[in-house]
């Protein structure tokens, strides 16, 4: 089991319009960089498998960032010049929110009691290690248009191993507000991870998660 992190989630022009600015509105936009502390919505889908034989006793899990923060650096004339940074504190991850899985249309909520006892397990050596690997974070390294979208490259650090990924989002940006959502498939043995199995394999976890995102920002 795992959680995260997972970046990034207004006016009323579209994405491409804001992103590539007119002939006219590029002298203006030049210079037009801009940074924006994050909040928002960070949070890990994590799926049972079906195929256990305990699966119908088992959930399907949420897991979302608490704690976490970010900014961004943004022109909208130079999508090259952007920078994303993100730190995810491990010990903050929340399991299981009433609100957010109801949210996410689950009709299952699991106890308080079990809920401390999922994240145990998750922060546990066998899992996510929060006593040796305190923080999840991400680092971008690149900005390219794709069609309404915006493929944000960047490193994410999870349980020590770094990986780089492509996380294709939806942007809008001016000079009071900034959001970006998207989400992501990772998987847990890309980090050094075994999904979480417990009674001999009778309850188990899913390799693939999914990573979403769904952020504003205010500039600084």
């Amino acid at each position: 089991m795992i959680g995260l992190l997972a970046l990034l989630t207004a006016c009323s022009q579209s994405p491409a319009e804001l992103l590539i600015p007119s002939a006219q509105a590029q002298d203006a936009t030049a210079s037009a960089a801009r940074q924006y502390g994050l909040g928002g919505t960070l949070y890990v889908q994590v799926y049972k498998d079906p195929n256990t034989i305990a699966a119908a006793a088992a959930h399907d899990h949420v897991v979302k960032a608490s704690g976490w923060n970010g900014s961004v650096t943004w022109d909208p004339a130079n999508l090259a010049a952007c920078k994303v940074q993100i730190t995810v504190p491990v010990s903050s991850l929340s399991v299981d929110e009433k609100g957010l899985r109801e949210q996410l249309g689950y009709d299952t909520f699991p106890s308080d009691s079990e809920r401390a006892d999922i994240k145990t397990a998750m922060l546990s050596d066998a899992q996510l290690d929060s006593a040796k690997y305190p923080s999840i974070s991400y680092a971008a390294t690149k900005c390219e248009q794709s069609g309404d979208l915006v493929n944000v490259t960047g490193n994410l650090t999870i349980h020590g191993v770094t990986k780089s990924v492509v996380l294709p989002m939806s942007v809008k940006a001016d000079a009071v507000n900034f959001s970006a959502k998207g989400s992501l498939k990772i998987k847990a043995s890309q980090f050094g991870m075994t999904p979480y199995s417990a009674l001999f394999g009778a309850v188990k976890n899913q390799d693939t998660m999914i990573l979403v995102i769904d952020v504003t920002g205010k500039p600084r």
